[in-house]
């Protein structure tokens, strides 16, 4: 009875673990609650908000469409600073001038779309 309790517990234990939220894919979405006034290529554009990972997960994508599709992703020299709740990046270079949508995206899980231009 003692093994079947230790081997039933073991099996348990493996499953919680295996459900846990890992240090890439996060347990909660990330939210975009604002941005800077638009910037042009180049220069930087405050986001704020919460769960926005760090630097070594999380990637902001300029851009997209409402869904998140296509876009420009900020590589690691676009990045000027970045915590759980505001990352300071610069447009891309690879961002056209216009109007789109930015999104956080960390572990792979997108933020709520955030509208907003590129300069020319």
């Amino acid at each position: 009875m003692k093994i079947r309790m230790l081997a039933l517990a073991g099996v348990a234990l493996a499953l919680l673990g295996a459900c846990a939220p890992s240090a890439e894919r996060p347990s909660v979405a990330p939210v975009i609650i604002k941005l800077s006034e638009p910037a042009s290529q180049g220069q930087p554009v405050t986001i704020q908000g919460r769960n926005l990972g760090g630097p070594s997960n999380s990637v902001v994508v300029f851009r997209a469409d409402e869904i998140g599709n296509g876009g420009v992703e900020a590589d690691q020299t676009d990045i000027v600073s970045w915590t759980s709740t505001q990352v300071v990046v610069k447009v891309p270079k690879a961002a056209r001038p216009g109007g789109a949508f930015v999104f956080v995206k960390v572990g792979g899980v997108l933020s709520n779309a955030m509208p907003y231009s590129v300069n020319p």
